[in-house]
């Protein structure tokens, strides 16, 4: 399946935006659009779906393809959260930077925050290396369907570990 973009044939493919619970390396949300695309419009629907009563968000951690302003505004203004995204134009003193919040995360960036972002890219990781990188549906919808049952089964078998762990832990303290 293919698009035309100036006259060059594109390849058509499912992209995958999720929110994790860092140290429990859990899917909390998730989201899937056809690409090529932007990745900042997913940012709001995702933590939209992220309950903060139920669990409570204290900051957001994403890469450079979220920075936006207004995303920058819903974590800060709608959940409470700090943000930790780095801005795209920072490096570049000649442009023009749009925004008190991304000037602010320009100046103030959280690098110690930061680092844990590559728990979401071991997620991923995960996610394929175990149930493949194929999708095997034909059809958008039934793709998504496909593609959210992956997420569940992901946090299935994470949460399975987990309690394994605790298991193991638990008998080793009762031992002693």
């Amino acid at each position: 399946m293919g698009g035309h973009r100036c006259g060059v044939l594109t390849r058509r493919y499912l992209k995958q935006t999720i929110a994790i619970e860092t140290r429990k390396q859990l899917i909390v949300a998730v989201k899937f659009r056809r690409g090529p695309a932007n990745d900042w419009p997913d940012f709001v629907n995702v933590l939209k779906k992220v309950e903060p009563a139920e669990l409570p968000v204290r900051i957001v951690v994403a890469d450079k393809g979220y920075d936006a302003e207004s995303n920058h505004e819903y974590a800060q203004e709608a959940l409470g959260a700090r943000t930790a995204i780095p801005v795209r134009a920072a490096s570049r003193p000649k442009i023009k930077m749009r925004g008190k919040r991304r000037r602010r995360q320009a100046r103030e960036f959280d690098q110690c925050a930061y680092n844990q972002r590559p728990k979401v890219e071991t997620v991923f990781s995960v996610e394929k290396r175990i149930m493949g990188p194929h999708v095997l549906a034909r059809v958008a919808a039934q793709q998504h369907k496909e593609l959210i049952f992956r997420a569940f089964s992901y946090n299935s078998r994470r949460l399975e570990t987990l309690f394994l762990l605790f298991i193991e832990d638990f008998y080793r303290a009762f031992q002693q």
